[in-house]
């Protein structure tokens, strides 16, 4: 590889318009691609805003009783909360036959020559390997992050608690926040293989268990949506389903591998990441930590914010010879995660 990465490191690492360049490739692809598959990105957050929910008004139109007619008088009601960003730092360190074979696997998977490689490849590389890397632990804050998950006893490495607790609800604790508000209790239905004993038990689902969970959650909407954000486990339990008692001539959609169902006329969206990390980070002595959920909204009343103006301001790279020879690539960007409209949603977990 003729391509001197050290030197490369250092020109990209040493020159402010090369920085300002990765930084927002960086965020493009971190901040408005995978997440926003499932979340609304809303960019330009500050702590403090206000985000609103009213109760729409109603009754207030009746005959007219001419001259003693009286109004009523109306209590404006509704939930408000406080967009509260943390800033979360995001340090990568690699060795430096680490980072090569990393490069040169990264090359190959995309078809290049590897021994032509040059510094817009490397520069393209970085940017793949700092979104890659943050881009998981993205998506997991906006869907665990748990302030206080520390005090739960819910991880299998308590040791992880660090990688959780960066915002202060993601999307699951903040329906069960949501849940222990009583007019808001309606919202919410029981998955009861969550509470089986066994992670075996956990994943075992009558074939028509997601069917009917599904029609839970669209029976008796009056609020608007457009998807059924689900665990893969249920996806796949109502795809099963789908399958086993489906038209001949329609198993073959299955069979060929589609990815794209609809349940009452809305998207059901899986989210794989969910499964994934359940199992890895959250499964222990035999079980798992809500294994399964679902939520019926509008993907607007998901929202990840993000301070966009200053996110990644402060990219750093910096490569260290020596003793040490590693790669270190810094950065910071402040975030939080919120459900707008609380009363627009019905939730299973």
């Amino acid at each position: 590889m003729a391509l001197n990465i050290i030197k490369a490191f250092d020109e990209i690492a040493g020159h402010d318009r090369l920085i300002q360049e990765l930084s927002e490739a960086i965020k493009n692809d971190l901040f408005y691609e995978d997440a926003g598959r499932f979340f609304r990105i809303q960019p330009g957050i500050k702590g403090g805003q206000q985000v609103v929910a009213l109760n729409p008004l109603e009754y207030v139109t009746r005959k007219d009783e001419g001259c003693g007619h009286t109004s009523d008088g109306f209590a404006i009601n509704g939930i408000t909360q406080m967009w509260e960003p943390t800033l979360a730092k995001v340090s990568i360190k690699m060795c430096f036959s680490e980072f090569m074979d990393a490069f040169t696997r990264w090359g190959l998977a995309n078809g290049y020559d590897i021994h032509k490689l040059d510094e817009a490849n490397f520069f393209d590389f970085i940017k793949y390997q700092v979104a890659n890397a943050m881009n998981a632990d993205f998506t997991r804050l906006a869907l665990f992050g748990d302030a206080d998950i520390a005090s739960q006893n819910i991880l299998a490495d308590a040791n992880k608690a660090k990688y959780y607790d960066v915002v202060k609800r993601g999307l699951i604790p903040t329906l069960q926040y949501f849940k222990t508000i009583t007019e808001l209790q309606d919202n919410f239905i029981v998955i009861d293989a969550n509470s089986k004993p066994t992670r075996a038990e956990q994943m075992t689902l009558p074939i028509d268990y997601a069917r009917l969970l599904f029609e839970e959650l669209t029976d008796e909407q009056y609020f608007e949506s457009n998807q059924i954000l689900t665990s893969a486990s249920l996806y796949k339990n109502y795809k099963n389903f789908l399958r086993d008692t489906m038209l001949e001539s329609s198993k073959s959609e299955l069979q060929n591998g589609m990815d794209s169902l609809r349940f009452d006329g809305e998207d059901l969206t899986q989210i794989r990441f969910h499964d994934k990390k359940r199992l890895e980070d959250f499964t222990k002595d035999g079980r798992t930590h809500l294994p399964h959920f679902a939520v019926n909204t509008n993907k607007d009343n998901l929202v990840i914010g993000v301070d966009d103006v200053n996110s990644l301001t402060d990219l750093r790279l910096e490569y260290i010879g020596g003793e040490d020879e590693h790669f270190y690539i810094k950065g910071n960007y402040q975030v939080d995660f919120k459900i707008p409209n609380p009363m627009a949603l019905k939730a299973a977990f």
